[in-house]
């Protein structure tokens, strides 16, 4: 499945009203926020269609699962080209088999959990609440909108000279180091980001720079670790192919309209999370250039100097951007 897709789901006193357009999507809240009742509006019009009383429209075809708990693969089997509604309580959600379940499905999922899935990549981009706003008002409906909870960068440096932890010693370690000066460590996985953060905090502050695509499960527990030492500070990119891409150095075809709408050229069938794509993307749109050909594991000079190092730079947020040496630039 690819694309953007917006549902509404409306009774006489309710209506919900989101856009979905990745793979996997997460809503989080506390009780009595109107996770569950989504749920089970769109499970009253399955069963029962317009008679329900439940208004429904999208694009394409909606599913909430509600059977056993040991009967899910055989019913994902199914179901095709849609957009699969899990309410909390399911533990399979969070197991191999589920994800593998997800990895290569042509469908959409959207989980509720309050608890991070560490087995699956997905977004800080979208994980969201749902939250009641003034567009209607009692009693004419209650209007319920999603909202993301979490910035990718919106947590900007509070310190000049922090020291920069990374995902792993790759190519987006080797940028950095470089590019910026300052102290460059990679931490060896998302997973361990949490305990280096511990190791490394120091008075000039920690900066980290991961994955925003894949960094879902892990944003929970470092924004509690940064509301604790204060001075941690994120930049949640999609990737860092993401950031060679829309530095415009690739000479690379179609660029700002996949950057504009990832959501219509990302096949959830091929591409577990966007990261994948946009490094399968920059490898493809580079591979018969020697110059400017992209390897993940070995970041290719091209990147780390002059004019090409300056322009991948400054589309970097600004507070980042000033931790680098003025002569790169």
């Amino acid at each position: 499945m690819k694309g953007r897709h917006h549902i509404v789901v409306e009774t006489r006193r309710l209506k919900y009203e989101f856009d979905i357009k990745r793979n996997i999507t997460i809503i989080q809240g506390d009780s009595a926020s109107g996770k569950t009742t989504l749920v089970s509006l769109l499970r009253e019009y399955g069963m029962r269609g317009e008679s329900s009383g439940v208004s429904f429209v999208s694009d394409v075809r909606c599913e909430v699962y509600y059977g056993a708990a040991d009967s899910w693969e055989r019913y994902f089997e199914s179901i095709h080209n849609s957009i699969i509604f899990i309410d909390e309580g399911y533990g399979f959600i969070f197991s191999k088999d589920f994800a593998d379940t997800v990895s290569g499905s042509d469908n959409y999922f959207v989980l509720i959990t309050r608890k991070p899935l560490r087995r699956l990549p997905y977004s800080v981009n979208e994980i969201y609440g749902i939250r009641t706003t003034g567009r209607f008002h009692f009693p004419e409906k209650i209007y319920h909108e999603f909202y993301p909870l979490f910035e990718s960068d919106g947590y900007p440096a509070e310190k000049k000279n922090p020291i920069v932890l990374v995902e792993d010693e790759k190519s987006g370690y080797q940028f950095f180091s470089k590019a910026l000066d300052a102290e460059c460590i990679g931490v060896g996985g998302n997973a361990k980001f949490y305990h280096s953060i511990r190791e490394h905090t120091r008075p000039d502050g920690v900066l980290v720079i991961a994955d925003g695509a894949a960094f879902g499960a892990y944003i929970t527990d470092i924004l509690s670790l940064r509301s604790a030492m204060k001075n941690i500070s994120l930049y949640l990119p999609e990737s860092f192919e993401w950031i060679i891409l829309r530095a415009g150095v690739t000479n690379a075809g179609e660029v700002d309209k996949i950057l504009a709408e990832p959501e219509n050229y990302i096949d959830s069938s091929q591409y577990l999370s966007w990261e994948r794509f946009f490094t399968d993307f920059l490898v493809s749109a580079t591979k018969d250039d020697s110059l400017r050909r992209y390897h993940k594991n070995k970041l290719s000079g091209y990147y780390l100097k002059g004019k090409v190092m300056s322009d991948i730079i400054d589309v970097l947020p600004s507070d980042i951007k000033a931790l680098a040496a003025d002569s790169k630039i």
